[in-house]
């Protein structure tokens, strides 16, 4: 059995001290946004609370699907790159940006080239730029797992927290997908934008989510992870055999907020089974923001077995009153 670990979203802080220059563009306006609200949301000790109940569950990997930074500033890509290294060694942790960590196009900076250890391929590391355009998508085989990286963080204007993932990467997720398959392995896919996004979302959504979804009805994948929307989302897309899983997460720092969920992580307990798979998938994270992380929801997501190839989605807690839609 393989166990995967999933956080998004971790916006960590405390937010440094700009730089003058470092607030001359949208910086501005997530500077004055962190200190009227978000700073109160968005609690670095929680977000440690879960990292240690993390190191107490013992997962095989750990996959953050983006957004661990909030401006785009040099000293929070260092913060966070001390972070990722107290989290566990690069090799069993995958990383994918979020739009705040390609928040303003970057000169000099390395950005999240800094994380370069937690994205890139297993046999060829690719130097990933700033840009967050090269060296995705990179695969990461562990055992029976491949975990598939994408990046749809790109600059956006002010208030806008589109992505997009691009027709260079889109075609190269296409290929590996049908590789990994051919190959029998359970793939895992982690991106930030919900890939479910609909047509016309160009303020927060994927912008070309629409041609995503046609690579996995025609390739397929086991799995899909993302964040994004601070919220818990369990849906289902159309793939070649079946309905593929799509998970969304709340963010892991989270101590207060009037309509989000309250931080989490996710666990996923993937086994081979005859020619397919099991995944069982647990939350655990926060009730109350004084309560101690405990388990929230245990749910199967993929039952195959040699006669059915379409997973069947089964509760096995009621308690998991924060899933907003199965679809």
């Amino acid at each position: 059995m393989f166990t995967l670990a999933h956080m998004s979203d971790l916006h960590i802080g405390p937010l440094p001290v700009p730089r003058r220059f470092e607030l001359v563009n949208k910086r501005m306006f997530g500077y004055l946004n962190w200190h009227k609200s978000r700073k109160n949301i968005h609690h670095r000790p929680t977000l440690d609370r879960l990292a240690d109940d993390l190191h107490h569950e013992n997962p095989d990997h750990v996959a953050i699907t983006g957004d661990i930074v909030n401006l785009g500033m040099r000293d929070e890509y260092l913060q966070a790159l001390d972070w990722l290294n107290k989290l566990g060694p690069n090799e069993d942790i995958s990383v994918v940006p979020g739009n705040h960590d390609v928040y303003v196009p970057l000169l000099r900076e390395p950005g999240i080239g800094r994380w370069n250890a937690f994205m890139s391929n297993d046999d060829s590391p690719e130097h990933i730029h700033s840009s967050a355009r090269s060296g995705f998508p990179y695969v990461r085989r562990r055992g029976d797992v491949a975990i598939i990286g994408l990046s749809s963080a790109i600059p956006t204007m002010p208030l806008i927290a589109a992505g997009r993932l691009g027709a260079r990467q889109r075609k190269k997720l296409h290929d590996l997908l049908v590789q990994l398959g051919e190959e029998k392995l359970f793939r895992v896919v982690l991106i930030h934008h919900p890939p479910m996004s609909l047509a016309g979302n160009w303020v927060r959504g994927l912008r070309d989510a629409q041609e995503l979804r046609r690579i996995f009805l025609q390739a397929g994948a086991e799995l899909i992870l993302h964040g994004h929307d601070h919220t818990h989302k369990i849906r289902a897309m159309k793939g070649p055999n079946g309905r593929i899983p799509v998970v969304g997460i709340p963010s892991a720092s989270v101590i207060s907020h009037p309509h989000k969920p309250l931080a989490r992580y996710n666990l996923y307990r993937i086994e081979r089974r005859g020619d397919g798979w099991s995944c069982e998938m647990s939350g655990r994270g926060l009730e109350g923001a004084a309560t101690a992380v405990e388990t929230l929801c245990r749910l199967d997501l993929l039952d195959y077995t040699t006669n059915a190839s379409a997973f069947a989605l089964k509760w096995k807690d009621r308690s998991c009153r924060d899933i907003e839609s199965i679809e």
